[in-house]
């Protein structure tokens, strides 16, 4: 392993406390129209203090920076691929780009574990989101340079300006190893090191010390009464699928217990879904389990490539859900948009009725 990617022992400077638990106290009035409650948000940082990355350089998939463990965010736009450091967005948190002739947002918020990915255009207006150093239950809130609405990245839309109520168009995006991904998408752009705010930045090496173990049950910047769930470890990785208010966690250590390749049929609120799961590259995928009306079952016969069988037709997919022999040959199914992976203990603080999906 490179020492580039050692963590760090310390929390940077850089970010401002965003750890630390030396934040500004909760902000008591702010001069914004807000949905929700204002001395519930915390100034952790100043704004813009944390930069956010607009069309960043990238690369092809030989790239001599990144190694196989290194964990990515990963997004498909129009056939086109493309993987987002976690050891670049760690330090920038937003990034503005373009994939697939779309225009996306990527955000990754460290201390809830969250990568949402969305489209950033808002009643037709294309916006440009920064970091605005505010948080609310110590998740993300950004804020878009054109209209200077705040919206945080878990509550999906805008609850503080003149964009209140608005909802955030999410695109499927999920988070695996770099082997893995450019296994799957050879094609794949990589984002560089190259961003132009790397002074002071140690790429590749995690800010926040052992804040991400999953054992660690520190968590700063929440009000006083605002709890979470013991269910699971504090910190453990889940992926988590949404309906509406009704949510299910599918935790990532559970799944890698029953081998190397799962696939999982349930039912989140009236929606049939599957989540898939591949010990390699650690990466849980949701989708969507209807095909031309049809609902399947599913189950994981292979890991390596990843590989499951529907109990209706018997058709073969593989891990981009999609029908590579049988009846349904070429029928792909819908990878969710409402689904991503974060830490246990943010998915039972916006979600505190979240179940847990028991093997």
């Amino acid at each position: 392993m490179k020492a580039s990617r050692v963590a760090l022992t310390a929390v940077s400077s850089l970010l401002l406390t965003a750890c630390s638990g030396i934040g500004d106290p909760p902000v008591d009035t702010i001069s914004l129209d807000c949905s929700i409650p204002t001395d519930e948000l915390f100034a952790a940082a100043t704004r813009d203090a944390i930069p956010s990355l607009t069309n960043p350089e990238v690369v092809g998939s030989i790239a001599s920076f990144m190694e196989d463990d290194d964990r990515v965010l990963g997004v498909v736009v129009n056939g086109e691929a493309r993987a987002y450091p976690f050891g670049i967005i760690w330090w920038h948190e937003i990034v503005n780009d373009t994939l697939g002739g779309e225009n996306i947002l990527v955000t990754y918020c460290p201390l809830t574990g969250s990568g949402i990915a969305f489209d950033p255009s808002v009643g037709g207006l294309l916006r440009n989101f920064i970091v605005s150093g505010l948080l609310f239950r110590t998740n993300l809130i950004m804020l878009d340079r054109e209209r200077e609405s705040l919206w945080n990245q878990m509550l999906l839309g805008s609850q503080c300006g003149v964009d209140r109520g608005a909802v955030l168009t999410r695109i499927p995006i999920v988070e695996t190893d770099w082997l893995t991904w450019k296994t799957d998408y050879p094609n794949t752009t990589v984002m560089t090191p190259n961003t132009g705010a790397a002074a002071g930045r140690i790429y590749f090496s995690y800010p926040y010390g052992d804040y991400a173990d999953p054992d660690n049950n520190f968590v700063d910047f929440l009000p006083a009464g605002v709890t979470w769930s013991n269910q699971l470890k504090t910190k453990e990785l889940v992926l988590g699928v949404f309906v509406g208010s009704t949510a299910v966690a599918y935790p990532l250590e559970a799944m890698a217990a029953q081998g190397d390749a799962v696939a999982a049929n349930d039912v989140v609120a009236s929606l049939p879904v599957v989540v898939t799961y591949r010990l390699a590259g650690n990466l849980a995928v949701a989708f969507d389990r209807r095909v031309s009306g049809q609902t399947l079952t599913f189950n994981a016969t292979g890991s390596a490539p990843f590989t499951m069988v529907d109990a209706e037709t018997g058709s073969e997919w593989n891990g981009a859900g999609e029908a590579t022999s049988g009846p349904l040959s070429g029928q792909r199914l819908d990878q969710l948009d409402d689904a991503y992976v974060a830490f246990w203990f943010a998915w039972s603080i916006y979600y505190p009725d979240i179940d847990v999906f028991q093997f």
